[in-house]
């Protein structure tokens, strides 16, 4: 009898390291290099590259293989390819003239089925039917004429930020902060953010840190490249739990947004806003109702942050580059004077400014890594193969560190974009090259997914960037710690990458300019009104 059980306990064993073998020879082989794949660092078997896969701020080392491997780089997490665009000849082939076939996005098990099932996520579902209709509805909403429509809830929200810099600078970051998620707020849903402590506010804040955070490498188990962890039970992968809980605060923020607006709505007492125009044409565009209150939260997921980091970085340029707020200022003097603001009529006849706002973008994006495409069948480039499934990404950061395209461009050079549309050095070594795809940054992505709220956040920018350096002498706090600027220390490291809270010291630069800004505040709280319950 004991033999029998030693037998059969045997034969398990056996049954098992087999099964273990197996698994790990069919790994094994598809973490090898795919015959003719870009070239990159060294791979393990199995893992691949995983053990050099940055956890913060990959698109660094992405930059630094770049150097070594040329600008499309290969590499193996598990058995997915993974190829990174470094410059932008190939993000333009790829991404912009090949965007029927660059366009999806990777399998997230968290992403596409924990967090957002049922295609309710604009930013990560797949290409196809479904992505189609979010994306219509979203460009719909997005028009010129819509997004111009905005101005004076930009203009007056600009005001606010303005005066709130003037008489509390210590608190510079958060009224920085709070100006793009009200702006966004009241586009959207049609209500106000009036503060950065309202509830509102910081339920927002809270959702959107908690969904970045749960989506950032390293956050959860590799369950896309390795799906056999995806079976493992909840109580050993709390992971599943976590994002439960961020489906469910999603939802219930959203959806109670939605409803207020939908009330407002039914009595007669609503405020033009995007979530009034998509309800109204909810049969045409085909979405169902939790799609309609998603797409209401990824238009303040998309417009809050990425507004604010950007605005930030703008603060810390002006700090260490004075000349360029000095030249800055002259414009803004020349074309408005002490006694009004830069506002929308004013910004397009603001070149030197235009180019700052172009250059902040360049030199710190908010993406810089970019998000992951995926190719939905096999191409060619360069000679290179890249086999249907690979995960795209254009590496903004290298891009906009280009050498070979731009002069010094770890500094902050606004001229750049006044000599070359592209900021060029003007020495292109293919001059045969194609421009007419060509973006001027890529701060907003690129191909078919490219963002679509470029133009309301430039108008945001503009108009924030151009206030804070008409009206402010802006210099580093003395009594703050010493401003961190680098990258990898000073700068935030989750998916919006923007720099860590600091304080600045915002000089009013007459006493004109304070009058204005005194009356401009009071014609905001008017325009302010019809937004309080």
């Amino acid at each position: 009898m004991n033999v029998t059980v030693f037998s059969v306990a045997s034969r398990l064993v056996l049954a098992s390291l087999a099964v273990l073998l197996l698994v790990f020879a069919r790994y094994a082989t598809a973490s090898r290099r795919p015959r003719g794949f870009p070239p990159g660092p060294p791979s393990l078997p199995v893992i691949g590259n995983l053990h050099q896969f940055p956890l913060k701020k990959p698109f660094i080392k992405f930059h630094e293989w770049s150097k070594q491997y040329g600008p499309v780089v290969g590499l193996k997490l598990g058995p997915q390819n993974v190829v990174v665009l470094n410059n932008y000849r190939s993000v333009k082939e790829l991404l912009d003239k090949r965007g029927a076939i660059y366009s999806s996005r990777p399998d997230s098990y968290v992403g596409n089925e924990l967090l957002c099932p049922n295609e309710t996520h604009i930013l990560l579902v797949p290409y196809g039917q479904g992505w189609r209709a979010l994306r219509k509805a979203v460009q719909t909403l997005l028009n010129v004429t819509a997004v111009d429509g905005l101005l004076p809830v930009q203009e007056a929200e600009a005001s606010q930020t303005a005066y709130e810099l003037m008489t509390t600078p210590e608190k510079c970051f958060t009224h920085i902060r709070r100006y793009s998620t009200a702006v966004i707020l009241a586009s959207v849903f049609g209500q106000r953010g009036a503060s950065y402590e309202a509830p509102k506010v910081q339920a927002l804040y809270h959702a959107q840190e908690q969904f970045t955070e749960i989506l950032a490498p390293g956050a959860t188990p590799p369950v896309d490249p390795f799906p056999f962890l995806r079976y493992m039970p909840t109580f050993l992968a709390p992971y599943k739990r976590w994002a439960a809980n961020i489906r469910q605060e999603q939802r219930t923020l959203y959806s109670g947004l939605l409803n207020e607006t939908k009330a407002r709505t039914r009595k007669q007492d609503k405020i033009p806003c995007f979530m009034d125009k998509l309800l109204e044409g909810k049969e045409k565009s085909g979405l169902d109702d939790e799609q309609i209150v998603y797409t209401g939260g990824i238009l303040m997921e998309a417009g809050s942050d990425t507004t604010s980091s950007t605005l930030h970085s703008f603060v810390l340029a002006m700090i260490k580059y004075p000349e360029v707020l000095r030249k800055a200022q002259k414009e803004l003097d020349e074309v408005c004077g002490p006694s009004k603001s830069p506002g929308s009529q004013d910004i397009r006849n603001l070149p030197y400014m235009q180019a700052v706002m172009t250059e902040t973008l360049r030199w710190r994006p908010v993406a810089p890594g970019g998000v992951p495409h995926m190719l939905i069948q096999d191409d060619i480039y360069e000679g290179y193969f890249l086999p249907k499934g690979t995960i795209v990404f254009a590496n903004t950061w290298s891009i906009h560190q280009d050498t070979s395209e731009y002069d010094r461009p770890e500094e902050f050079i606004p001229e750049r974009f006044l000599n070359d549309k592209f900021g060029s050095k003007g020495n292109n070594p293919n001059p045969q090259d194609d421009e007419s795809n060509r973006r001027v940054t890529y701060s907003f992505g690129a191909g078919r997914r490219v963002c679509p709220g470029q133009r309301l956040a430039e108008n945001s920018l503009m108009i924030n960037m151009s206030k804070m350096a008409w009206a402010f002498d802006i210099k580093a706090d003395q009594n703050a710690p010493p401003l961190d600027l680098d990258v990898e220390t000073g700068y935030s490291d989750g998916f919006v990458f923007g720099p860590n809270p600091f304080s600045a010291s915002f000089s009013i630069r007459s006493e004109q300019h304070q009058e204005t800004i005194l009356k401009e505040y009071e014609e905001a709280k008017t325009f302010f009104q019809k937004y309080e319950d």
